[in-house]
């Protein structure tokens, strides 16, 4: 039986298809929740927290991949804190409001720091380490941009960004990274 290493990694099937899953519910539950579709409602609330559960658990296994050494980020022990701290953010997101815990406030600055410099971290380790290729070594990057547009508007009130526009992008990008990590060839 051959060993499991970079090459043979299955970050790419288990992260990318837990991110592309996770991103397409998440964006499903963005849409139906618009009040001119269905609105804010348990459909639509569902689909959000089963979609952001998958994204966390799509951070955590980009990271680790199969055997912990062979995630997109190599052997890179930043990115993987990285991406841990994306994957607790987004559990955190999906979960606390289930507990009857308001995303604002001090919860809000918490899930907005892990998942912004999580991402932040993980790109920057994705891009050293090049074991993602071609477009997926840069869609992390996306991921980050759309974190920050996104909490900018949400957490730290920048009212131009406080729009369901910059969440359906995020979890358009969200999901695109899913399929690009995918696709990728290593």
């Amino acid at each position: 039986m051959a060993s499991v290493d970079k090459d043979t990694a299955n970050w790419r099937l288990f992260g990318g298809g837990g991110l592309l899953v996770g991103g397409i519910l998440w964006l499903l539950a963005v849409i139906l929740g618009q009040p001119s579709v269905m609105g804010p409602g348990d459909v639509s609330k569902w689909l959000g927290i089963i979609g952001l559960v998958v994204v966390a658990i799509g951070f955590f296994l980009v990271a680790w991949g199969q055997t912990g050494s062979n995630g997109a980020v190599g052997g890179s022990m930043l990115g993987k804190i990285g991406l841990w701290a994306a994957a607790l953010g987004t559990l955190l997101w999906a979960l606390l409001p289930l507990f009857g815990v308001a995303i604002a406030g001090t919860w809000g600055w918490v899930v907005a720091i892990l998942v912004v410099v999580g991402t932040l971290l993980a790109a920057i380790a994705i891009m050293q380490k090049g074991v993602a290729r071609g477009l997926a070594k840069w869609m992390m990057w996306l991921v980050f941009l759309l974190a920050l547009l996104f909490f900018l508007g949400t957490v730290a009130g920048v009212g131009a960004l406080a729009s369901w526009v910059i969440a359906l992008i995020f979890a358009i990008v969200v999901a695109l990274t899913g399929l690009i990590y995918l696709l990728n060839k290593k």
